[in-house]
């Protein structure tokens, strides 16, 4: 990674970190870390604070990944520096330092970052997003599933190296923060849409082997990233 990766890579970052959830539910009195299922995201603001927060929270969250990566790609004309703000961005979202490197899913983040990049294919992306979620009803394996579909286009089109990396970093962010959606899966206490998060116990693995996953999901991140440098360089 030369220099002027790693410098919109940290703007990128220092823009998505803004916790647009966590400052609209402080400016309500509340917590959304401490409300609902305690992702500060649109889902969990809308279940806790109602529709004209959630909107908020959604167009915000969308411009925090939109905005840098356009304007990056409109000063440099450079995509993989545009890839690697948006990368930034949706890390930014996931692990805030804002509110100590919490942060949420990253997918409406992300979403605006690729809306700078690839707006067509972005639409084709959200429309299939929402079949799945109508038709499982499971917002979690909706999102696996489109994004390993997306992983896979991506891999097989002619793509930059750099853009494909950030890709695969910004895709390591966003699953990371699904893990307890996968956990809440296996243990059968995954809610669906439509219910109401207050009224569901939703229930975790113990801390030890919750902190096992991580380990074991972040290795196996490494390695699927660095196979894919190896096989594209």
């Amino acid at each position: 990674m030369n220099f002027m990766m790693l410098l919109v890579l940290l703007i990128g970052y220092a823009v998505g970190s803004t916790p647009f959830a966590f400052l609209v539910g402080k400016s309500r009195g509340g917590n959304i870390f401490e409300r609902g299922s305690g992702n500060p995201g649109t889902a969990n603001t809308l279940a806790v604070y109602g529709k004209g927060a959630a909107a908020i929270v959604l167009i915000c969250d969308v411009l925090k990944g939109f905005l840098p990566t356009l304007i990056v790609l409109l000063i440099t004309g450079d995509q993989v520096l545009a890839f690697w703000t948006a990368a930034g961005a949706a890390l930014g979202h996931a692990f805030s330092f804002y509110t100590g490197f919490r942060g949420g899913k990253a997918l409406a983040t992300a979403a605006g970052s690729l809306l700078a990049l690839y707006p067509i294919p972005l639409i084709v992306v959200v429309v299939a997003y929402v079949v799945l979620v109508l038709l499982i009803r499971y917002i979690s394996i909706a999102t696996t599933i489109v994004i390993a579909g997306a992983v896979v286009f991506f891999l097989c089109i002619d793509q930059p190296l750099g853009s494909t990396l950030a890709l695969l970093v910004m895709v390591a962010g966003i699953l990371y923060r699904h893990l307890p959606n996968f956990e809440r899966l296996y243990l059968r206490n995954e809610p669906k849409i439509g219910h109401k998060i207050e009224e569901i116990h939703l229930e975790r693995l113990p801390r030890e082997k919750q902190a096992m996953i991580k380990v074991v999901y972040w290795l196996a991140a490494i390695v699927f990233i660095a196979i894919v440098y190896w096989v594209k360089a």
